[in-house]
Order: C-alpha cells, then sequence, then structure tokens
C-alpha cells in the first residue's frame, strides 16, 4: 500500500507541476522514477511536454534537453486527446532545435525533412507564437548545417542574410533576443571560416553578445567555453607569425586551458572528441611542429579522438585525417618508417568512410596519401591516388546551382591541380600529369557545358525516372532551377555507374588525341607557371607520339621586369574609360617602357624566351609535318595569369613574331578542347547577323570605326545576311537597332536562312569583382547579354548551328573570376555549343581592330580558311611592311591603314581563336 500511495503521490505532483502548481524540475525527476509499465506515465509525460512547451520559447538546454526523454515516455502510451498531436510536434521540432545548438544533428537533411512532414500534420503549430521563431530557428541552423555538409556554396552565401532575418523575427520576443543576435553572429563566424578568411573578428561579435546574458545563462557558458579552443586553433589554421617572422604557437596555457575544457563532464562523446582533436591540431601546427615531444602529444590526442568518437560520429572522418598527418609529422620527426605505414592504415580507413568525391576532405585524404606512399619504397605510382583526389573539384563544382556558387567551389581546384601535376612529373608521368591539370581548369565552364548533357547521360545510365524530373524542374530552359538535393542524386548516380563514371574525371590522352584530329592541331600544351624554386613546364599531348614536357624554367610571372610592368600597365589600361573621339593605339606610347604599349614590347622578347621559344626549337621539329602543307597548330592552355600573355606574339631574336611561324590557338580545358570537336563543323557562308556599334544609351562612347568596320564586313561578305546597329554615318539601320532581342532571337532561332555567323562590333564589359562578377555585352539602349545568359541561350536549341562568333568587343576573352575558371564571354558561347569564337583579351583599338577584322573575313570568306587560319593570316598582314590590299576594302577602311602603330602588337596581338 505504501508503495502504490507513494506512486499515487507523485503522479498527483506531476500533474500539478505540469499545470503551473509545482515545480517541474522535480516532476521531471518523479516521472522517471515511475515505474516503467505504468501506463499513466505516457500521459504524464504529454502533461510535462505541454508545460515546457507552452511556456514560451527558451535557450535554457537543460529544459530543452528534457524534452527528448519526455517524448520517448509520451510515445509509449500517447493520451487520447485533441490536443496532443500538435503539443507533439511542437516538442519534436523544439528537440531537433536543441540537438542542432549542440552539434548533435549527424544527418541535418533527414532532420528538416522529418520537421517539415511533422508540420504538415500539425499545420497551426508553424503558425504558434510560442513555437514558430524556434521552428524558423531551426530550419536556418539545419541549413548552415546541410550546406556545410552538402558544399552548397550558394546556400552558404544566403545563410547570413536568412540569419538576420531570423534575429529580425525574434528581436520582438525578451526571451530570444540575445539569440537571435548570437545565431546571426555565428552564421557569420562559420561563413567567413567557409570562405577562407579568418574567423576570430566574427567569434568577438558573438562573444559579446552572449556576455549581455546572465552568468548562468547555458548558451553564454557554452560561447564562451570555446574560447580557449578556437583562439589557439585559429592562429594555427591562419599560420600567424610573430614579430620575428615565426609561427605562432600555442602556449602551455593555452593548451592546459583547452584539455579543461575537453574533460569537462557535460560533453557528448563526440563533442570531447572534437575538442581532442582541435588540442592536437592545434599543437601540430598544420604539420609544421618539430619538438618530437609535442608532436607525440598531438598523436596521442588524436588517438583519443578517433577512440572515442560514437559510430556515425561524421567527425571520425577528420579525426582519421588529422591522425594520419601526426603520424605522417612524428615519422618525419623521428626518422621511423612504422608512422608512415600507419598513417597509410589510417588514411584507407578515412577513405572508405569518406566513401567518394561527394566527401569535402576527399582530396585531402588522397593527397595526404600520396604523400605518405611516396616515402614507401616500391610503390608503384603513388601520384595516382592524389589524382583520384582530384575528382572532389569536379563534384563540387556540378553540384553548384549558379556561377558565382560554382566559382567559390573551384577556388582550390587549380592551385590543387598544378600540385598534383607537379608530382606526375616527378615520377615522368606526363599523361597523369595532363589529367591532373585538366581537373582544375575551367570547371564552372565544364559545369555549364555538363548541365545540359545530363538528361541524355541519365538515360544511358538507366534512369529515365530520374531524366524526366530533371527535365520537368528545368522545364523554363534555367538548369538553376534543379535543386541541390536533385543534383546530388543525379551526381550520385551518374558517378556509381561504370558507363558515366568519366563524369568526374579529365578526358584520357586518347580522347584529347582524337579531339586534336579533328580539329587540325598537333599539339595541346598546358603552361604551367614557375614558382620558386620549381620551373615552370610545358605539358604537352601531341596528335602523334607520347606524351612529353619541357621543363621552362623562365616561365615565371613575377621575378621578371618585363612581364611584371606587362600585368601591371594591363590592368591600369583596362580601368581607362576610352574618350569617345579617341584610338586607344594613340594613347599607348612604345617608347615608353611602363606604359602598355611599351611593356607589351619588351614582354613579346620574354614570351619566346620563355616558353613558345623552346616548343617551337626543341620540341616541334620532333613531330611529323603536316602532310597538308599548312603551318604547324598548337593548343595553349595557360595557367593562371599566363592566360594573359598573347602568346602569338612572341617574338624571336631576329624580331620574328610567332604567328608567322606557328597557328596558336587556346583552349580553357581539354575538356572543354573535346566538347568542342566533337561538335559537327558548320561552313562559312555569306550569311549571317553583324552588329555594328548599337546605340548604348549613354552608357559607354561611341565606336565610330566598329560601325565602318561592321558596316564593310556585312557588305563585303555577308550581303545575304542582316545588318542591325548603327550605319556608318550614325543613322541607326533599317533591319534593327541591335538590341539584346534581336540577338537572342538570333542566337535561338531555326531558321537556316540566319546563317551560322555572328559578328559583334559593340563594348564589352567585365566586373571582376567578386561580389558581383559578371562579363556582358552591351548592346542598343543600354540591354545587357551576360555570359551566363549565353551558355543558356546558344544552347537551347541543339539544332541551332551556329559555325563562328567574332566579338570584336574590349576583354570579352578575360575570365570573369580567376584565370583558371576561363569563364568568358568568349567561352561562354563555346560552352552553348558555338564550334568557333574570336574574342579579345584586352581594350582594342577601334581602328586597327576594324582593318584586322575586315581581313580575317577575308580570308575566311574570299579564301576559304578556316577561323583559326583566316586570323593567322591577318595578323600576319598587319605586320607589312607592305599591305597587298583587297581591292574591295571600302575607302573609310583604307583611310585607317595611314594611322602609325599599325603593325604594332597593340593593334593585332588581342585576338585569340578558340575551338574548332
Amino acid at each position: 500500500m505504501d508503495g502504490a500511495a507513494d506512486i499515487t503521490g507523485r503522479c498527483v505532483a506531476i500533474s500539478r507541476a505540469a499545470f503551473g502548481r509545482g515545480d517541474l524540475d522535480a516532476a521531471v525527476e518523479d516521472l522517471h522514477r515511475l515505474p516503467a509499465d505504468l501506463t499513466i506515465r505516457g500521459v504524464l509525460a504529454a502533461d510535462l511536454i505541454g508545460a515546457l512547451v507552452r511556456g514560451g520559447p527558451t535557450t535554457d538546454l537543460h529544459r530543452l534537453r528534457q524534452l527528448d526523454s519526455l517524448l520517448e515516455i509520451a510515445e509509449k502510451d500517447p493520451p487520447d486527446t485533441p490536443e496532443w498531436p500538435t503539443v507533439r510536434v511542437a516538442a519534436r521540432v523544439t528537440a531537433m532545435l536543441r540537438a542542432g545548438i549542440e552539434g548533435e544533428d549527424a544527418d541535418p537533411r533527414a532532420t528538416l525533412a522529418e520537421a517539415e512532414s511533422l508540420l504538415a500534420l500539425a499545420p497551426s503549430v508553424g503558425g504558434d507564437p510560442t513555437v514558430a521563431p524556434l521552428w524558423d530557428v531551426m530550419r536556418t541552423m539545419i541549413g548552415l548545417l546541410r550546406a556545410m555538409e552538402d558544399g552548397d556554396e550558394a546556400a552558404m552565401e544566403r545563410l547570413p542574410d536568412e540569419a538576420r532575418r531570423v534575429r529580425e523575427t525574434l528581436a520582438g520576443n525578451p526571451a530570444l533576443t540575445t539569440f537571435g543576435d548570437a545565431f546571426a553572429n555565428l552564421t557569420d563566424m562559420v561563413t567567413v571560416h567557409n570562405s577562407g578568411g579568418d574567423f576570430r573578428p566574427a567569434f568577438g561579435l558573438l562573444r559579446e553578445t552572449v556576455e549581455r546574458l546572465p552568468a548562468e545563462d547555458p548558451l553564454r557558458a557554452s560561447v564562451l567555453s570555446l574560447e580557449p579552443m578556437l583562439i589557439p586553433l585559429a592562429a594555427v589554421l591562419r599560420e600567424d607569425v610573430d614579430e620575428t617572422g615565426s609561427a605562432v604557437v600555442a602556449t602551455d596555457e593555452q593548451l592546459a586551458a583547452m584539455t579543461a575544457v575537453a574533460q569537462r563532464p557535460d560533453l557528448s562523446p563526440a563533442d570531447r572528441a572534437m575538442h581532442y582533436a582541435g588540442i592536437a591540431g592545434t599543437m601540430l601546427g598544420l604539420g609544421e611542429e618539430t619538438d618530437p615531444a609535442r608532436v607525440e602529444q598531438a598523436v596521442a590526442h588524436f588517438r583519443t579522438a578517433v577512440d572515442i568518437a560514437p559510430p556515425g560520429d561524421p567527425r571520425l572522418t577528420s579525426h582519421l585525417v588529422g591522425l594520419a598527418l601526426g603520424l605522417v609529422t612524428q615519422g618525419e620527426v623521428t626518422g621511423r618508417m612504422s608512422d608512415a605505414v600507419e598513417a597509410d592504415e589510417v588514411l584507407g580507413r578515412a577513405k572508405r568512410l569518406a566513401g567518394g568525391p561527394a566527401h569535402p576532405l576527399w582530396s585531402v585524404i588522397n593527397e595526404l596519401l600520396a604523400q605518405v606512399r611516396r616515402r614507401h619504397a616500391g610503390v608503384a605510382q603513388p601520384h595516382a591516388v592524389a589524382l583520384e583526389g582530384l575528382r572532389e573539384h569536379s563534384w563540387r563544382v556540378l553540384l553548384q546551382t549558379d556561377l558565382r556558387a560554382a566559382n567559390s567551389a573551384a577556388r582550390r581546384a587549380a592551385q590543387d591541380a598544378v600540385d598534383v601535376a607537379r608530382q606526375c612529373l616527378v615520377f615522368h608521368d606526363p599523361a597523369s600529369a595532363i589529367r591532373a591539370l585538366d581537373a582544375g581548369r575551367g570547371l564552372a565552364l565544364y559545369a555549364a557545358t555538363e548541365n545540359r548533357q545530363i538528361p541524355g547521360r541519365l538515360e544511358d545510365a538507366g534512369r529515365p525516372d530520374l531524366a524526366a524530373r530533371w527535365r520537368t524542374t528545368t522545364a523554363s530552359g534555367a538548369v538553376e532551377e534543379a535543386p541541390i538535393d536533385l543534383r546530388r542524386e543525379v551526381l550520385t548516380v551518374l558517378t556509381e555507374q561504370s558507363s558515366t563514371g568519366a563524369l568526374l574525371d579529365a578526358p584520357t590522352l586518347g580522347e584529347i588525341r582524337a579531339a586534336l584530329h579533328t580539329v587540325d592541331a598537333d599539339m595541346l600544351v598546358y603552361l604551367v607557371p614557375s614558382t620558386a624554386p620549381v620551373p615552370g613546364y610545358a605539358v604537352i599531348a601531341p596528335a602523334q607520339g607520347p606524351p612529353a614536357y619541357l621543363p621552362l624554367p623562365n616561365l615565371h610571372l613575377f621575378d621578371d621586369l618585363d612581364v611584371e610592368r606587362y600585368l601591371t600597365a594591363l590592368v591600369r589600361r583596362d580601368a581607362v574609360i576610352a574618350d569617345p573621339e579617341r584610338d586607344l593605339t594613340a594613347l599607348d606610347d612604345p617608347d615608353d617602357p611602363d606604359d602598355f604599349a611599351g611593356s607589351l614590347d619588351a614582354m613579346c622578347d620574354w614570351a619566346w624566351r620563355a616558353a613558345i621559344g623552346p616548343l617551337v626549337q626543341q620540341y616541334l621539329p620532333t613531330l611529323p609535318r603536316p602532310s597538308t602543307g599548312r603551318p604547324p597548330r598548337m593548343v595553349l592552355v595557360p595557367m593562371g595569369e599566363l592566360a594573359r600573355i598573347p602568346w602569338q606574339a612572341a617574338r624571336r631574336p631576329d624580331g620574328t613574331y610567332a604567328v608567322r611561324l606557328v597557328a596558336i590557338s587556346q583552349a580553357a580545358s581539354a575538356r572543354m578542347l573535346c566538347h568542342s570537336a566533337a561538335l559537327p563543323p558548320v561552313a562559312p557562308t555569306p550569311v549571317g547577323l553583324v552588329v555594328g556599334d548599337p546605340d548604348p544609351g549613354g552608357e559607354a562612347p561611341d565606336l565610330a570605326a566598329a560601325r565602318a568596320e561592321a558596316y564593310a564586313i556585312h557588305r563585303s561578305f555577308y550581303p545575304g545576311g542582316r545588318y542591325v546597329g548603327r550605319r556608318p554615318d550614325g543613322s541607326p539601320s533599317r533591319s534593327g537597332p541591335g538590341s539584346v532581342d534581336e540577338v537572342r532571337a538570333w542566337l535561338t532561332g531555326t531558321n537556316p536562312g540566319a546563317g551560322g555567323m555572328l559578328h559583334l562590333a559593340c563594348h564589352g564589359v567585365i566586373n571582376t569583382d567578386p561580389a558581383a562578377a559578371t562579363s556582358y555585352l552591351l548592346l542598343a539602349g543600354g540591354g545587357r547579354l551576360t555570359a551566363e545568359e549565353l551558355v543558356e541561350l546558344t544552347s537551347r536549341s541543339p539544332e541551332r548551328a551556329i559555325g563562328l562568333i567574332v566579338l570584336a568587343a574590349c576583354r570579352t576573352g578575360q575570365a570573369i573570376s580567376g584565370y583558371d575558371e576561363a569563364y568568358s564571354l568568349g567561352t561562354a558561347f563555346l560552352a552553348g555549343g558555338v564550334r568557333s569564337v574570336l574574342s579579345t583579351q584586352w581594350a582594342i583599338p577601334d581602328r586597327a581592330t576594324s582593318v584586322l577584322m575586315y581581313m580575317f573575313h577575308h580570308h575566311l570568306i574570299t579564301k576559304g580558311l578556316p577561323a583559326w587560319e583566316a586570323l593567322r593570316q591577318a595578323q600576319s598582314w598587319m605586320l607589312g611592311p607592305e599591305w597587298p590590299i583587297p581591292e574591295g576594302m571600302p575607302e573609310p577602311l583604307r583611310r585607317h591603314l595611314d594611322q602609325d602603330g599599325l603593325s604594332h602588337v597593340t593593334a593585332w596581338a588581342g585576338f585569340v581563336h578558340w575551338g574548332q
């Protein structure tokens, strides 16, 4: 009887507390003391849950933690009341928020799906003023975790704004105002860290925010407890140095404080493991530590992190990588081979856990594994595993939903690719070096082309259902509308299929050779700049014969005064807004080495000495001569800022320019060369669209010579085509003003009579600001056609075959963001399926360009030369010394032949050929 009375008394006390007449904490403890088989426990637990939820939003983690156990009891014997479903959903959403706050959410995608399904069952919860704010916070928090896990760069960029919106929502609730501020600070901190910045200032703001909370508040205690861990770790991650230039290392006091945090009794095993890994990483100093005792202690801490991390902990892979780095460092310090052997085993386990290139540590794991295996005697081709790791970059870029996010995802790709390529060359493996280099080149551009082929790839992989979902989602034509969940599913299917696994891989040597044969070129050449003390390289895939490489010790950009002057002058020149009545050629002084023309003149000698000379004099003689008698032809892929060098203007010591010895085209990557080569060629015809200096509505100066150029080209070579824009006298063409809509209509039209050539003599504008990077053509009335839209327009109608786009506009070949991304107005057309493109490397001189372009079309149409050879012949013609003038050249263009400097490099070398 006493036991029954005790149980009854506890039940009464619990019920009273649930309705505001008792201590809730004591009631929860009493509930747990009741017999597990007591049916009424479920009803009482539900009453207590209702009290916690009805009490309003809270950041009290102690109260939030109670919900999990109460829900478990209540769901065994739930009450049969109309309120319970709503209360249950509110409690579960709140419990999920708690798990997210404390880092226990191992699968944010599943959590968000569960929360949304719960809210669908009880929609009133979403509008409940006591729960809706927490639901909003939870959804944003899970979005942060999910974006980090997925590598969703676009979502990461949106999160700070979303966090600030949540903060504004919570501002009216005194209980949650500071929590909203802290959440916004935390999101800023994570975003800065994700972009490679220093998160310490953002953490300082977070600390100031939580210090407004009472001393006993758990959120304040939780944030302040992180400071001993984060500040020393940040110094290591940012590679801080002291006043002597030595790397900053954690002090014994800092390490003791970090250890005290890791040993707190309230930590979960996963959090304790994370803290021990943080201590170890701080001590190791990114593998730079040389004190054997410190390295040994760091390894011991990493072992602890690996041992105590619970099964399924998503951070276990990171702990294993840290342990392997510690073992590698320990092996270097002590000379023990056994450490390298164990590191190999640990990395093997990490690689199995990571599973594939979708994991954000995939490239790190494989690079470190390659480093370990280079130390093993008898391991064949240790660089092969590093090459495999580069697939992560392709995965991450293909996953993104817009160009800005793709560029962000690719920011490490080029440097990683160059590092791996150099490893390949150490083992005299140029074929693998080519694949490595291509794995880091033009990935955003590659994604733009590959997105259009996804439905066909899915059907080939036996997934027509997924192909249909993709087509439905992108029915408007905007591939960016495909959400990241669908992209992840698609990429997983395509990379798991043996027949489509090459999606993440660069072309093979055989595929490159086939493309070179198709476009009638002799070799593809990657130019890799020197990084002292490592020389630069030309890495060569020939159409015939084995791959090769040439060390190029002079191919350094920032240790040569001539190149530095050129790059500085080029940037300065690009920033100048040209006077409406002045020709840029007249602004350049060839006798001033610091002026653009003067710096370019000196740079021509360097370009021969650094790269083109060795290729022409040492490598070309080893290849068979073209049977057709054409000049030797090379397709260059210049890495980094080498893309800004006009290689066709390289000058031999006797004064002969490379353009008279070899034909030089460029490619964004081997992938893009293969993409262009695979398209059926389009023969030139005297039909097309010519756009001549459309009135930009006051946004840019007039281009009087461009009108004369475009009008002459239309009348002389494309009489069956259409001319839009302004005529030489400034009056608008009767066929149209040269508007965005007119160019769009031509690009997407399917009428064969429209022709396959588009000549644009207009303004090209580029904005390289990372926050708003874009490039566009400026057309009538100030209308804009961006590079992103051009990809979509030119790929919209597969049956529309466009053979040639001539961009006689300024800087149309300059990359929007990052030289190695090579995403420009010119390459955007190639990504959409245009066969050949002529683009420009700098702000081209108006009058000289008009003559060059006339001669290009003369050689293309009158002489029937392919676009690459027509450009080479036109550029050679500009050099003189005597110009055989075509009989049909109009008088306005003939007058331009009298100007000085027509043969100077600024007048002709800015144009580059891409594609077929």
